[in-house]
């Protein structure tokens, strides 16, 4: 993971967001769109107006800068970030490209889908690095696809 998308310590979810959303050079319009929130509400939570946040505007935040939930969670909670080896697990039989990964998938217990029984995974089948966005359909190191053809 990049390592510009870690928290600092003490840092406020307002900085962090506006910190990120800056080194990815997106605008306000474009994260918003990215997490599935509205425009002000980006502009609130970066100056610091909105410090409690849903788990929906949680988790589309957390795709939109391409980060855990977890340094979000933290950050809201004023806690100090842990960096985790673990990646965003998803089903690869039943996970559309392009979308969110199920909240159900995410649990810190789930090792298996639970729709269709298959192993969930977190990194790449191929190269083995590790999936921290499902924005994307193909691994970023080797190119390779993360939903099974079947």
């Amino acid at each position: 993971m990049d390592t510009f998308k870690t928290p600092q310590p003490k840092e406020s979810l307002a900085a962090y967001v506006l910190r990120v959303r800056k080194a990815l050079h997106l605008t306000q319009f474009e994260l918003a769109n990215a997490a599935g929130i509205h425009l002000v509400s980006v502009g609130k939570i970066e100056r610091g107006l909105t410090t409690k946040l849903n788990h929906k505007t949680i988790r589309g935040l957390a795709v939109g800068l391409g980060v855990p939930v977890e340094y979000l969670e933290a950050l809201i909670k004023g806690e100090e970030v842990k960096t985790t080896q673990s990646g965003i697990k998803f089903c690869p039989k039943c996970w559309n490209p392009g979308s969110a990964a199920d909240p159900m998938w995410g649990n810190i217990k789930a090792r298996y889908c639970y729709l269709c029984g298959a192993k969930l995974s977190s990194s790449c089948a191929k190269c083995g690095e590790l999936i921290v966005s499902l924005r994307h359909r193909f691994c970023p190191i080797c190119g390779h696809p993360y939903k099974n053809i079947v």
